[in-house]
């Protein structure tokens, strides 16, 4: 899924931007790589589970909302790569920050471990978007 235009290191570099605040940018850096240190641990390479996180929460369907009659009809439509990923990234953020344990570190690499095993808070967002664009699928026609 990951061409040479959207490489692991610009997914890492737009992940450390959803995770900084207040422009704390060295502080998201140190929290991305104790995470990676952190799923090192547990036996798992963090590339790949960066990846397989990407992968498993990134959704292929959108429903914008077009104004018809004067009401607003949700229409589906596919993704581009770039917003994609930038949907999947900051679903990952959320979904962190969401979580329990004691350290955003911690929240982070738990919340990827659960990712690329194929749960967690991410996911369940994909997959009420689909239903969602699978149930306004008649209105396609109009995008």
């Amino acid at each position: 899924m990951l061409n040479e235009e959207f490489s692991e290191r610009h997914m890492e570099k737009q992940l450390v931007a959803a995770l900084m605040r207040c422009g704390k940018r060295s502080k998201a850096e140190g929290i991305l790589r104790k995470a990676f240190m952190i799923l090192k641990e547990q036996g798992v390479k963090p590339r790949v589970a960066f990846e397989g996180a990407l992968n498993n929460s990134a959704p292929s369907l959108e429903v914008i909302g077009r104004i018809r009659a004067r009401s607003t009809v949700l229409v589906p439509r596919p993704i581009r790569t770039k917003r994609r990923l930038g949907i999947a990234v900051k679903w990952i953020v959320e979904g962190a920050r969401a979580r329990t344990e004691s350290s955003m570190s911690e929240r982070l690499a738990f919340e990827l471990l659960g990712l690329s095993k194929g749960q967690g808070n991410a996911i369940r967002q994909r997959i009420a978007l689909h239903q969602l664009a699978f149930t306004k699928k008649g209105n396609a026609h109009l995008r």
